[in-house]
């Protein structure tokens, strides 16, 4: 954002921001938003010279599902790469039940309840980026944010590291909504 948009969103109170006078005018403490970035810019600007920006075509993102994406079945077909076998051991120690049972062979009706959806969902989708990360590596290091729906938020933490996933499983239903 460059400052003279900054500057724009301030005045026309955006950000929940507001005037001092009807004017526009901001109040007499205020700072000077459009200095500050301009210092910054300046600043940067011998930083940015050096490293290259990646072209769109180079970035990824990831979106990690919630709750409503789990079948019975789910993850059975990725138990063949490295690490998702512990994910779900794991998964077992922490949450007391064999999680990897109940996704492979059901009832649907029991995987359907949240406090098992839930973390079927997160275990699976940390074991798809397990997938990824093994067939296209490339994906995972040229990523540039992660964001999820609902439980895929605390899967798309513990991707950027944010959050371990002993953390991520030990999150009450409740606290997924």
């Amino acid at each position: 954002m460059n400052a003279l948009v900054a500057r724009a969103g301030w005045v026309r109170g955006l950000w929940g921001l507001r005037a001092a006078s009807s004017h526009g005018e901001p109040p007499p403490d205020a700072v000077d938003v459009a200095e500050l970035l301009r210092d910054a810019s300046s600043a940067e600007e011998g930083a940015q010279e050096a490293v290259a920006r990646r072209p769109p075509a180079r970035c990824s993102v990831l979106l990690f599902p919630g709750q409503g994406s789990q079948a019975v079945g789910m993850g059975g077909g990725l138990l063949g790469f490295p690490r998702v076998r512990q994910l779900y051991e794991t998964a077992h120690r922490v949450l007391g039940y064999d999680l990897l049972e109940l996704c492979l062979r059901g009832p649907q009706e029991d995987l359907d309840r949240t406090v098992h959806c839930q973390p079927a969902v997160f275990v699976a989708s940390l074991a798809a980026v397990e997938k990824l990360h093994y067939l296209q590596p490339a994906v995972i290091e040229n990523c540039v944010a992660a964001a999820g729906f609902s439980v895929g938020e605390f899967a798309a933490l513990v991707f950027a590291g944010a959050m371990e996933f002993s953390e991520g499983l030990a999150v009450s239903p409740e606290e997924f909504c």
